[in-house]
């Protein structure tokens, strides 16, 4: 027989053991709150606590039979503690305990995220500091731009996780309340008092206001905050992806995977598999957000999206986090190759700088335009360098001198700027929300 894998900490959260344990967590705070100012017997919740135990099959047992699974809940935990069990649930219904139950099994599993995040950004930071100065050639629509580094590509991706982290502070804060507050939340026979209580025992804050829900834009936050996550793993593994091809070869995985068929075949298969689980992630958006909008006080279309995509996001986004890092760790990088693909691109990396140079020296940037766009063509269709094809037109060469020419196809002077932005996104002072 197969043994039973151990499951990771961020799954074994979504199991049905754990929901139940957390519902119970919340029923005995309700009690504890409820004992203390007096409208349950002193003695009850301790009791209750002290004899519950949660029996899984029992319970689907009775749900098969009652078709609620907070019912069935109820009654086996009663048949377990036995006469105080009929103080359980006292003055709440089903949400108030499943909202606040799932309150915190959201609020643990971002605590999950965010320290993967934080390993997430260390591999980062690691990897742009180690290559701040590595030239390679910028790319934009496919097609050779300026210099860059590969330092500074890293650093954007490190740049956007700070933002990532802020996000999923937001949601936790966002997600980090509970509901105490009766059928459709006016306190009818829950005390607002005894839900404060109760909240502060779970490490909660009370939900202002609630229908018999909580609303659900707080749980569409934290979708959109995962479904954030999920875009930057996706963003680092296409590059990855575009950088290991064949005809480029500047990165590759540590441990592409081979072809059955084919075997000089490194196939960059974990960036690929990034790739589209974070279209699953995002695709979650839209049903959670659609579940804000619930019929009165309540309606349970929002459940079934609940049951199916909250752990599934959380559960892929955690496993994108971890893969994630690996990638980084574990990345290949041909410096060598970066410079060799710069030096081939004929000088046409510069071609703005030169462009720049004929504008100050008196020329129409028009004129400059079509003119360097002209030289960039025949630099391009005779295979030389575009400084030589360049000091061989006398309208240029009528506006700058040679020495002048030279210095505009100088690598180091064009990243010379480079590290101004390293010196924002790690100073302590650059706050990296503030550039939208």
């Amino acid at each position: 027989m197969l043994e039973r894998y151990a499951l990771s900490p961020m799954k074994e959260l979504w199991t049905l053991e754990a929901q139940y344990a957390r519902w119970l967590e919340v029923e005995l705070a309700a009690l504890f709150a409820l004992e203390e100012l007096g409208v349950v017997p002193a003695g009850v919740a301790a009791a209750i606590q002290s004899k519950a135990r949660i029996d899984v099959g029992r319970i689907q047992e009775l749900e098969k039979e009652v078709g609620h699974d907070l019912l069935a809940f109820l009654w086996a935990l009663e048949e377990e503690v036995g006469e105080e069990g009929r103080w359980l649930h006292f003055g709440l219904t089903s949400s108030d305990v499943k909202d606040t139950a799932l309150a915190l099994i959201l609020r643990d599993a971002l605590d999950l995220i965010l320290a993967k995040v934080e390993r997430l950004g260390a591999a980062l930071k690691e990897l742009a500091l180690a290559h701040k100065y590595t030239p390679i050639l910028g790319r934009t629509h496919g097609q050779w731009a300026e210099p860059t580094t590969f330092g500074h590509k890293v650093l954007l991706w490190y740049d956007e996780l700070l933002r990532v982290r802020e996000r999923l502070g937001r949601a936790r804060e966002g997600i980090s309340v509970g509901k105490l507050s009766g059928a459709v939340g006016t306190h009818a026979y829950f005390p607002p008092k005894a839900e404060e209580l109760a909240l502060k025992r779970l490490g909660l804050r009370p939900c202002p206001v609630a229908s018999q829900v909580i609303s659900r834009d707080r749980h569409a936050e934290v979708v959109f905050a995962l479904a954030s996550v999920a875009s930057l793993v996706e963003k680092i593994a296409l590059e990855v992806r575009h950088l290991s091809r064949a005809e480029v070869k500047e990165a590759a995985e540590g441990r592409p995977e081979g072809s059955s068929a084919m075997p000089h075949k490194r196939n960059p298969i974990l960036s690929e598999r990034l790739c589209g689980l974070a279209r699953v992630v995002r695709a979650a958006l839209e049903p959670v957000l659609e579940s804000n909008a619930l019929w009165h006080e309540r309606d349970m279309s929002h459940s079934s999206v609940e049951r199916l995509l909250l752990p599934q996001c959380f559960v892929l986004v955690d496993y994108m986090l971890d893969r994630g890092e690996r990638l980084l760790r574990e990345l290949k990088v041909y410096p060598e190759r970066m410079r060799e693909r710069l030096e081939g691109a004929l000088g046409l990396p510069f071609s703005e700088g030169l462009l720049l140079a004929l504008v100050r020296a008196g020329m129409g940037r028009k004129e400059a335009h079509l003119l360097v766009s002209e030289l960039s063509e025949e630099a391009e269709r005779r295979g030389e360098p575009l400084w030589q094809v360049a000091s061989q037109n006398p309208e240029v060469m009528k506006r700058l001198k040679p020495e002048e020419l030279q210095a505009i196809f100088d690598l180091e002077k064009a990243l010379r700027n480079v590290e101004a932005s390293f010196d924002r996104v790690f100073s302590s002072g650059y706050n990296p929300s503030n550039d939208g």
